[in-house]
């Protein structure tokens, strides 16, 4: 994967992380550092986010290298810092109905300030130019994730399905 691609806002760079930097979380974090030349946040890695490291790899590994970008994490950079605040990427790519499934997370010290929010609206104009991405979608979000919620909502997702204590939501193209 092409390192070189970066998305860009007024405050933050998403930078696609390549099989081999992927493969420094947890435990290598120190080294990553190193390579990026910027700190990473240690707080994002939760034993969920290590369990999804492990199915990006084991998915980017049989994949063609233009399809990483959808399976990979991309690293929520703070310019101003700069500081790898959080991850945020595609479950995959899209599937036969075009849809793209979302997810993120946030160091809790750079939490409330938009930034998730920024990241999230980036990514899916990424998704968009991209051929076959007709929606994303973020399934299951637990109503009780009010921030979660919050950042979907100011990044356009509208609610398609309720569960008692979860909503679904989307953005179509």
């Amino acid at each position: 994967m092409d390192t070189l691609i970066k998305l860009r806002t007024s405050r933050l760079w998403l930078q696609p992380l390549t099989i081999s930097q992927l493969r420094l979380y947890p435990d290598n974090l120190a080294r990553l550092d190193d390579e990026l030349g910027f700190p990473v946040s240690r707080a994002v890695v939760t034993t969920r986010v290590e369990r999804a490291i492990d199915m990006k790899l084991a998915r980017m590994e049989g994949a063609s290298v233009q399809l990483h970008p959808w399976q990979t994490y991309w690293l929520m950079v703070v310019q101003a810092a700069p500081f790898g605040a959080g991850l945020i990427g595609f479950k995959g790519f899209p599937d036969s109905a075009g849809e793209a499934e979302i997810g993120y997370g946030i160091d809790p010290a750079w939490q409330g300030q938009g930034y998730t929010t920024e990241a999230v609206k980036a990514l899916i104009a990424w998704a968009f130019r991209e051929p076959g991405c007709q929606a994303v979608v973020a399934r299951d979000t637990k109503r009780s994730n009010v921030a979660s919620l919050r950042v979907q909502a100011k990044a356009g997702l509208t609610v398609y399905r309720e569960s008692e204590d979860a909503l679904w939501l989307r953005i179509e193209r």
